[in-house]
């Protein structure tokens, strides 16, 4: 039982370091992120592929002849 008691201590220690290295990251002040990136600039347009139909932010498609992508080898089949 002690034992039992003594694990749980550890994985409780090992959650709240995890947690306390989580939040400095969040925070916009140190090296950008991926995801503080995207959300600098606030809501984007979401366009749909051509080929597919995934929808993705405007910023990030691909402009082709016929239309945006998602990816230059859907651009590549449907433009030929």
């Amino acid at each position: 039982m002690k034992y039992l008691i003594w694990l749980l201590i550890v994985f409780a220690g090992i959650w709240w370091i995890r947690q306390q290295r989580k939040s400095p990251s969040n925070n916009t002040s140190g090296k950008p992120g991926k995801k503080a990136h995207h959300t600098q600039g606030g809501p984007q347009e979401m366009v749909p592929c051509a080929h597919c139909g995934v929808h993705l932010p405007d910023s990030e498609a691909l402009q082709g002849q016929k239309g945006v992508y998602c990816s230059e080898a859907h651009r590549q089949r449907q433009e030929g």
